[in-house]
């Protein structure tokens, strides 16, 4: 199952060869041959497609609305380029960022960053970190069956001037053999729980490993009515595994909130990309939220 569950996220890349069967079967004048190259095509661009389910695209906002900036970053333990690094979150003016990765303490990495971002919490090793510029209510770390504390989950509230956010912030383990996917699947329980006693609106930030073409995240999605932040059907890849095969496996998940704008950006010295969504509040939220 871990072996299925992991190359499905390179799902779109093994219909790649499919472009060519037609043009082949055209030239071989073999009409059977042809016609079942269509049709697998056909069904591979469904597959493709089926995703754009679970998205949330963005939509301008209308004037006035309260919106939220949400960064998610995967620093890379071994990088040696983080106050690089710290400045390339800073230029994207987020209000909240969850870390992924991180060795250290934030005053360590970058004091303007931990300045500017003074509520944050940690998992024990530190891992996993959320920083805000905003107040954080109800922190709390979510353990998962897994001697490895850093693949604890992180809970918060945000309080957006008055409206209260719940935000999880994730970093799955990548289903890389039996035993890996054994602690992605007791984080995924540990997930579903946290979404389901979550009142209101909602975000899951962080590095899910995952793309929506794994069967396991998909099921997640389903189940929690969760969908994945995005600026359009075909999000920008935020993780190169192989060459120039990219998949988008960091994510913005929402429920009950908008999304106004998305980008990926450059994460100096890291395997990942940055993601920086903004979402907006529902219409006739309490009040004044951070408007941009």
């Amino acid at each position: 199952m871990w072996a299925v569950d992991g190359l499905a996220n390179f799902l779109p890349y093994a219909g790649l060869p499919l472009l060519l069967a037609g043009p082949v079967t055209l030239l071989l004048r073999r009409r059977a041959a042809t016609l079942l190259a269509i049709a697998l095509l056909a069904g591979g661009v469904a597959i493709i497609a089926a995703p754009g389910a679970f998205l949330a695209l963005a939509h301008p906002a209308p004037a006035g609305t309260p919106q939220l900036r949400v960064v998610t970053a995967n620093v890379l333990m071994s990088n040696d380029r983080l106050a690089a690094l710290a400045e390339d979150v800073l230029a994207q003016d987020p209000d909240v960022i969850v870390f992924e990765e991180l060795q250290h303490d934030l005053a360590q990495v970058s004091p303007r960053l931990a300045s500017a971002y003074p509520f944050r919490f940690s998992t024990a090793l530190p891992w996993l970190t959320v920083a805000s510029r905003l107040p954080l209510a109800d922190t709390r770390v979510i353990p998962v069956a897994t001697n490895d504390r850093g693949r604890d989950l992180l809970a918060a509230t945000v309080d957006v001037g008055g409206e209260r956010v719940s935000l999880l912030a994730v970093h799955l383990m990548p289903p890389l053999n039996a035993d890996a996917f054994r602690i992605t699947t007791a984080q995924h329980s540990a997930l579903q729980a946290a979404v389901e006693r979550a009142e209101g609106p909602l975000l899951v930030v962080g590095d899910l490993n995952a793309t929506a073409f794994s069967p396991t995240f998909a099921g997640m999605l389903r189940g929690t009515g969760l969908r994945i932040a995005a600026g359009s059907r075909w999000p920008e890849p935020t993780y190169f595994a192989y060459g120039r095969l990219g998949v988008r496996i960091d994510h913005v998940l929402v429920r009950e909130l908008g999304v106004a704008a998305e980008r990926v950006f450059d994460l100096a010295g890291s395997d990942h990309r940055g993601l920086s969504v903004d979402v907006t509040l529902p219409a006739g939220g309490a009040a004044s939220a951070a408007r941009r």
